[in-house]
């Protein structure tokens, strides 16, 4: 065996008792090789990471250019200040769970991307109104964690802000609002709302006049006579859009249904959901207040002395324009809603204001709304059934 043969072997001889049977130094030098290789391989990915969130690759798609070019006439872009936010700051939280998971969520919009989903300007308003809807929802649901970075309740001088934020914030503060909720279209442009009450209206319109006895509660969609009898002869008056009717019987096209509320004494030609509070449930003409049963004692409401009487009303309806489909004639109301309030202002929670105050609100806000007269009732009952008061009253939404 040569020289050089015989170091080769020493060294082998070494490295495989070094390895197969190593001595306490040993497996320093093995944990401490693969630390370092650790180190290189977090930074090497670290570096990855940080580099996509920088703008130059955020922008590196073609299809950002669009959503790049209105950033650069945001206040986040330019401002007085001279703070800039950049992409990441609003689209990629800091924490790292979330930071992953954003992170594995965008590899879509690299498939996006490489298959021309949004590579032209009319696709990429086409997609404008579900990917702004995406975002919000996930800010909606992150309590709007990464504004929160800059922006908190806690370090906000209130008292030199502009006078419209000066009026919002201490309520925003007060109910826990989050910040996407009045904030959409802040940096990028608004996405157009009106698709919102054609899609809503579209998932249900097939559950219009398909009422059954097993749905127990029917709505109309607009404002409809009401019969005492079946054939539709003795007029009973008008439900309005939206009012919650028991469902008795389903005969030849009409629903036998129940109208329960109350009527206050003095005014018994209406019928409201609940007492004291301006939710119209039905007129009832003549023959209808002759028929209607009052029961229970009646309640008196010390502010304001009025007397209110439980009343409930037997009567039938033609089904075609009843829907038993509750919750998604709401999702339609409320993107009616959303669609014509808030193009020009952030449409006020549902919870801002009671039922007897959603009513003169809604009345100022609907001279500005292009929506029908019926969309707007049915609009104005689903903010009032749905208002602060309502929950704590126990009437059903």
């Amino acid at each position: 065996m040569t020289k050089m043969s015989k170091t080769h072997s020493n060294l082998g001889q070494k490295f495989r008792k070094l390895f197969l049977q190593p001595a306490p130094i040993a497996w320093s030098v093995i944990a401490g090789l693969f630390f370092i290789i650790g180190i290189i391989f977090w930074g090497g990915f670290h570096s990855v990471m940080k580099f996509t969130d920088s703008v130059e690759f955020c922008t590196s798609c073609h299809s950002m250019q669009t959503p790049f070019e209105e950033y650069k006439k945001s206040a986040h872009y330019e401002n007085v200040s001279g703070v800039r936010a950049l992409c990441s700051d609003c689209h990629v939280p800091k924490d790292m769970a979330p930071y992953v998971v954003t992170k594995i969520k965008a590899l879509k919009d690299v498939w996006g991307e490489v298959t021309g989903v949004i590579d032209s300007e009319e696709k990429f308003e086409s997609h404008r109104l579900a990917m702004a809807q995406t975002v919000w929802a996930e800010m909606e649901k992150n309590n709007s964690a990464t504004c929160r970075e800059c922006h908190s309740y806690d370090s906000m001088n209130v008292s030199r802000q502009a006078a419209d934020a000066k009026k919002q914030h201490p309520r925003a503060i007060e109910k826990g609002d989050t910040c996407i909720s009045c904030h959409k279209g802040l940096v990028h442009k608004m996405p157009d709302m009106g698709s919102l009450a054609k899609i809503a209206y579209d998932s249900f319109k097939e559950t219009i006049g398909q009422v059954s006895i097993e749905q127990k509660v029917a709505h109309s969609l607009t404002t409809q006579s009401y019969f005492l009898d079946q054939a539709g002869q003795e007029k009973g008056g008008k439900v309005l859009p939206g009012a919650p009717m028991t469902v008795l019987a389903v005969s030849d096209g009409m629903v036998q249904i129940e109208l329960n509320g109350w009527r206050q004494e003095g005014v018994e030609r209406v019928l409201y959901v609940d007492a004291g509070k301006r939710i119209l449930i039905a007129s009832l003409g003549t023959e209808a207040q002759e028929a209607a049963v009052a029961y229970d004692e009646p309640m008196t409401i010390e502010e304001t002395g009025q007397v209110w009487q439980k009343t409930k009303l037997t009567g039938w309806i033609p089904q075609d324009n009843l829907t038993g489909a509750t919750d998604k004639l709401w999702h339609y109301a409320d993107a009616l809603y959303n669609a014509n309030c808030a193009q020009c202002h952030a449409a006020p929670h549902l919870n801002e204001f009671d039922s007897n105050q959603w009513s003169g609100q809604f009345k100022a806000m609907e001279a500005s709304c292009n929506m029908t007269k019926e969309e707007a009732r049915l609009v104005q009952t689903y903010l009032q059934m749905h208002a602060s008061d309502m929950e704590q009253s126990g009437v059903a939404h």
